[in-house]
């Protein structure tokens, strides 16, 4: 659980053996290429992205249903496939567009019947003008002074019909404007549409049997343009080629292997102080998923540490607590269960299966701990009553739980932080914004627990300790007695000392933790005394639909939630304190094909 540390590896050769060995680096598939000419553009022409391609091959993925794909696929026309799917992707659009349309005016046309209006009814000097008038508007038709009828009522508007050369002047709406076909020829046009809706369906359902084949194309020139372009950024010096990148060090035997083979010289070297290593980043499969939630808003520099295990298990917890409910967490799972097989099929949609079931256990403890079960409490005495150890009701309670986590969270970063600078003073400063945030934290909760005055006597001293590490050791610059390099350490320390309003935000920004668990719940009860209301007889019904509409949106409002502010709480407050510089994803010079055949 840590970043992988990395050699730089640089293989020199006669340029003549310069295209086996970069094809076989891709196949080895563990370098992260550096370019050597950064200055020089790329000499060669680009390899087609094929746009049209990589359109369909996503357009079959994303079909609901796929037939399964041949496990030999026999000269197979990758055009004809592609130019296929993109006509009946834009076909499909294209008459779904018109389904909706039709639909929209069929149901403008339901209430006049079905009629077409002759020619001179639209464009002669009488013309037709229908209205649609609600109901206590009605009287105001009687200052109307041309000819004009009521042709149907429902329980919202009156249809009314009128004669003249221009709309009436008096009418209280204005006049609706009609597709000039009829309503049954706009019904039967539904049917046609519908139909070639359905037979495009079964198209792109047969023509997914191509998958495999369009995603193995694409990969092939995938790698095609990567060995291009390593081939650009390789260094040529008389009849020499030198090609240059980073690697694990577990890899270097097997690269040393690799230059003897073909006759290379060399170099393997530790980064030094001036390189910027890429970040490769190694977790346990289960934790995988961190490195996607940590990924989707930065890359840690390489001399850093790895934030993504912390993110798993503090966004499962973050999350929990804004859900708020085990009965919520148990239709997740249930949820989870139905889809584990098919989230397995990719390393991806597997490190995404992990994140969810934490925050399905994570959710579930949590709930059970509150007592909260779609919004109702287990009834005394029971086994879950027992379990029952926090409650919402107490908001002074829960309210000092989330900022506990939120202080608890932010000195964590600070810990880190002072150890990724162990070797530097600076790391005394870190020290100190733990003593000030956990001593304020434990000064704070004095004012509404006065017995724990001993743990407020310790959060005193604790700021006491701090507040002078964050003067003296916020500089990054070496330790030295000379006056002005005195000045220049207080100056910055004076600055470090400024962030103490920053500190007392961030922790109070893990408020939103309580605010939006005690939301969920106080819905989830909301929505539960409505349905009691509505309940017997006939209104059974009404009250069902309350739970059923009322517990789904609460459910749909907390994963929103728990999703965007668990996230926001690690990637940007956590973040702040702990990751000062942003890192380069190591990208690996591979065989796109060769991986998916394996």
């Amino acid at each position: 659980m840590a970043i992988v540390p990395l050699l730089k590896i640089t293989l020199y050769g006669p340029a003549a053996e310069k295209d086996t060995v970069l094809d076989g680096l891709q196949s080895l598939g563990c370098m992260h290429l550096n370019d050597l000419r950064p200055n020089n553009p790329a000499a060669f022409d680009q390899e087609p992205v094929y746009p049209d391609a990589r359109q369909a091959l996503q357009y079959l993925k994303d079909s609901p249903v796929r037939r399964r794909a041949p496990l030999r696929q026999e000269k197979l026309d990758v055009e004809a496939v592609v130019k296929e799917t993109i006509e009946v992707r834009d076909r499909s659009r294209a008459l779904a567009e018109e389904r909706v349309q039709l639909l929209k005016w069929i149901a403008e046309l339901e209430p006049w019947g079905d009629f077409e209006l002759p020619q001179w009814a639209r464009e002669g000097d009488l013309r037709f003008w229908f209205y649609a008038i609600p109901h206590h508007q009605l009287a105001r038709l009687q200052a109307v002074t041309v000819p004009w009828r009521i042709a149907a009522r429902d329980h919202r508007f009156v249809y009314v019909v009128a004669i003249g050369r221009t709309p009436p002047a008096d009418t209280p709406v204005p006049p609706m404007s009609f597709e000039p076909r009829s309503l049954a020829k706009l019904r039967a046009r539904l049917e046609e549409v519908e139909n070639d809706l359905e037979e495009l369906d079964y198209r792109r359902i047969g023509l997914t049997r191509h998958t495999r084949a369009l995603r193995g194309m694409l990969d092939e020139a995938d790698d095609r343009a990567a060995r291009r372009q390593a081939a650009a950024e390789a260094l040529d010096r008389d009849q020499l080629f030198a090609v240059q990148g980073w690697a694990p060090s577990r890899q270097a035997p097997l690269l040393e292997k690799f230059g003897a083979a073909h006759g290379l010289a060399i170099t393997l070297e530790p980064p030094g102080e001036l390189d910027k290593p890429p970040t490769l980043l190694s977790n346990p499969p289960a934790l995988q998923g961190g490195e996607g939630l940590m990924e989707f808003y930065t890359t840690p520099a390489y001399r850093l540490w790895d934030p993504s295990p912390a993110i798993f298990f503090c966004f499962a917890l973050f999350f929990a607590m804004i859900l708020s409910d085990a009965g919520y967490a148990a239709l997740l799972a249930i949820l989870l269960a139905l889809l584990w097989k098919r989230m397995g099929a990719t390393t991806a949609s597997r490190g995404l299966r992990g994140v969810l079931l934490a925050l399905v256990a994570f959710s579930i403890v949590y709930g059970v701990l509150v007592g909260a079960y779609f919004g109702v409490e287990p009834p005394q005495g029971s086994r879950l009553a027992s379990l029952h150890i926090l409650s919402a009701n107490d908001q002074r309670l829960m309210m000092w739980i989330a900022i506990a986590v939120g202080a608890l969270h932010l000195a964590y970063a600070n810990l880190v932080t002072a150890w990724v600078r162990r070797r530097s003073a600076s790391a005394f400063a870190a020290l100190g914004w733990i003593a000030v945030i956990l001593g304020g934290f434990l000064v704070a909760i004095h004012w509404s627990y006065p017995a724990f005055t001993s743990l407020a006597r310790g959060g005193l001293w604790a700021m006491w300790v701090g507040g002078p590490a964050i003067l003296l050791f916020s500089s990054r610059e070496p330790l030295s007695l000379a006056p002005a390099a005195l000045l220049h350490r207080l100056l910055e320390g004076l600055k470090g000392l400024t962030e103490l309003s920053k500190a007392f935000g961030d922790v109070l920004s893990y408020l939103r933790l309580f605010a939006l668990g005690l939301a969920s719940i106080k819905l989830a009860e909301a929505f539960n005394s409505l349905a009691a209301m509505s309940w017997g007889g006939v209104a059974t019904i009404l009250g069902v639909l309350v739970l059923l509409v009322g517990h789904s949106i609460n459910l749909a409002m907390g994963i929103m939630g728990g999703v965007v502010h668990g996230l926001r709480l690690n990637l940007i407050e956590f973040f702040n304190w702990s990751l000062p510089e942003e890192g380069e994803r190591f990208r690996t010079f591979e065989r796109k094909a060769l991986k998916a055949a394996e």
